[in-house]
């Protein structure tokens, strides 16, 4: 391994620890409380090393979210490379990813939503710019025709409500569990919607 690789493992490994760091007294104490002295000594590290990776608690707070809702973005391209379309009761795989990113990052996931209240909206917004700019979903012909901005809007925003369900849930189902009940979300039509009224 070359120096400079070495290097770069270490940069990577010392920005990794304080994120990991921060995240953990974000859950515990509130953003707020939190100092950079604690976020320093939870991680093994002095001040100096914390200044020379982030300008402070503010920049490292905005490159875990950014962190987060890139990695969002990749899976739902990630298991399609190379490919021009996939038939829509065939998009398992991206949304395995998604779920099982949000599972794997659960913890910064909380953390930032005990912050940023806006966190679903953007969530939404990176759902429905991949939508946008890196595919396009067809839809089956229908008189009068849907609305794709519309229709986007609608499916995303569903999408970000299961994702925030679990949330609330604390996780307590599997990553394949959602991305199991995301595709049937999507893939199936209501029948019709029964009263439950007291006689």
């Amino acid at each position: 391994m070359t120096m400079e690789a070495q290097t770069d493992r270490r940069i990577r490994r010392t920005r990794q620890a304080i994120k990991a760091a921060f995240v953990a007294l974000i859950l515990e104490m509130g953003y707020e409380a939190v100092t950079i002295i604690d976020i320093t000594s939870r991680a093994d590290y002095n001040r100096g090393t914390f200044y020379n990776h982030f300008a402070g608690k503010e920049e490292l707070f905005r490159e875990i979210r950014d962190d987060f809702l890139n990695g969002i973005a990749e899976a739902l391209l990630d298991p399609y490379e190379g490919m021009e379309r996939v038939d829509a009761t065939k998009i398992y795989p991206s949304t395995l990813l998604l779920c099982e990113h949000i599972e794997k990052q659960k913890d910064e996931f909380m953390a930032l939503l005990s912050v940023d209240k806006g966190l679903g909206l953007a969530l939404c917004d990176v759902l429905r710019q991949s939508m946008r700019t890196d595919m396009h979903i067809e839809m089956e012909r229908n008189d009068p025709p849907v609305d794709y901005e519309i229709m986007l809007s609608y499916r995303m925003s569903a999408t970000v409500g299961v994702i925030m369900y679990w949330a609330e849930t604390s996780f307590k189902y599997s990553a394949a569990y959602m991305a199991e009940q995301l595709m049937l979300q999507v893939n199936n039509r209501i029948d019709y919607i029964s009263f439950t009224r007291d006689s």
